[in-house]
């Protein structure tokens, strides 16, 4: 458990407003290079060694995040083990009584090479680079109470996409509306709207397309774009490289046209979702533009 939750570190880093800028001031020392500062002491329960620990954590190194556990909607879970070596985070933790909140400054060498495990050391790692956790614990639970607190949380969750998808038609159709989309659903449920006439080949099954895209939420919420990476998406046509909703669309246009898919979660990623932004029974939203298609 231990080694898998802190590998989980998101790829986009944003600037760390809660960890910049605090310097040493107010720091406690600790064992190796772990220095440390309580921000609050509730004074409940002191996990014992062993247990799992329910938390909110934010880790970074300077102007950056590494990790957001609030990013996940859910607390992070981690086993409170021995120190890998001195000053490594889990001293830090071990000082923590249920709903305090502290920050705590580790080495990031060590941290990433001894307690996350990894292989190679990231390249923003470098000598005397300091990784800066901000913790809150909201919970010590032995093995079986984790049991249940997953249970809980499984049924939450269940809940919430049963409610996602019963509301999914209805506010698919409020937002036809709203856009003033007119166009019938094709059989397979998905509804295209050709925004401008392509005039080159028509796209084939087989064949290997390069395609520019914008895709949203039904509330605007942008989640990918080609266009900001400069880079369009190369797949190839009906071979189930990208969701049933995109191979079906593509594949109704010409190389230089542009279309709008509206794309209900059956055709895209159903009751699974895919990462922290499109929720299960998600509809999408994408702008198109057939930029090239080549037969294989």
């Amino acid at each position: 458990m231990k080694k898998l939750s802190f590998l989980i570190i998101g790829a986009m880093m944003v600037l760390l407003a809660a960890c910049g800028g605090s310097g040493e001031r107010g720091f406690s020392k600790g064992s190796g290079e772990l220095t440390y500062k309580i921000h609050y002491t509730a004074g409940g329960e002191e996990p014992a060694l062993n247990s799992i620990l329910s938390m909110e954590m934010v880790y970074g190194m300077q102007d950056t995040i590494l990790f957001d556990s609030r990013d996940f909607g859910m607390p992070m879970f981690l086993q409170l083990v021995e120190p890998e070596f001195p000053g490594d985070i889990y001293e830090g933790l071990a000082m923590l009584s249920v709903g305090d909140s502290a920050t705590f400054k580790v080495s990031a060498e060590e941290f990433f090479l001894y307690t996350a495990g990894v292989m190679e050391l990231p390249p923003f790692v470098t000598p005397g680079s300091i990784l800066t956790f901000e913790v809150k614990l909201l919970k010590a639970m032995n093995e079986e109470e984790f049991a249940e607190e997953q249970a809980k949380m499984m049924e939450e969750q269940m809940q919430a996409d049963m409610l996602r998808a019963d509301a999914e038609e209805g506010n698919m159709l409020e937002y036809l509306l709203e856009e003033g989309i007119t166009a019938s659903p094709r059989e397979s449920g998905l509804y295209y709207v050709e925004r401008e006439a392509g005039q080159g080949a028509r796209v084939n099954s087989g064949d290997r397309v390069a395609v520019h895209y914008e895709g949203r939420l039904l509330d605007g919420t942008v989640f990918d774009s080609s266009y900001e990476r400069g880079e369009p998406l190369e797949f190839v046509v009906g071979r189930g490289q990208v969701i049933s909703g995109w191979d079906e669309g593509i594949g109704l246009m010409r190389v230089g046209g542009k279309a709008t898919l509206v794309i209900p979660s059956f055709l895209a990623y159903g009751d699974r979702g895919a990462g922290q932004i499109i929720q299960p029974f998600s509809t999408l939203v994408f702008d198109v533009e057939v930029v090239d298609a080549i037969p294989q």
